[in-house]
């Protein structure tokens, strides 16, 4: 039998999963970048002024191609996921302001499973 304590948890986390930002308008930055003093290089430094937000935006993405970044905003949710090809690659990611990052964010939902799966197994 599980402990209301476990029980109690187990909610928490489903509810923070269900909890969805009130805002209709989904955020990414969106840049263009050459070289490592640009500001949107591979080397990030995250600044509200590249920060875009659009109604048809369901997910984030970076993509490298022969060294210039683009980071955006993809109408297409298709997950978390990097593929890469010599020093070129392509992100796409799920959660708002995801494409900052070197290494592309893991979901909320990731996060909370994977907690989940590690308290339950201890028990």
């Amino acid at each position: 039998m599980v402990g209301a304590k476990t029980f109690v948890l187990a909610c928490a986390l489903a509810v923070l999963l269900c909890v969805s930002n009130v805002d209709a308008a989904f955020k990414c930055y969106d840049c263009i970048g050459t070289s490592s003093s640009d500001s949107c290089s591979d080397e990030f430094t995250k600044s509200s002024s590249l920060e875009s937000s659009s109604a048809n935006c369901e997910a984030c993405t970076k993509t490298k191609l022969s060294g210039v970044v683009t980071r955006g905003c993809s109408p297409v949710a298709i997950g978390n996921d990097c593929t890469t090809s010599g020093d070129d690659a392509s992100c796409t990611c799920n959660s708002e302001l995801c494409n900052g990052s070197n290494n592309m964010a893991v979901s909320m939902a990731t996060l909370l499973g994977a907690t989940l799966v590690v308290f339950f197994s201890n028990i």
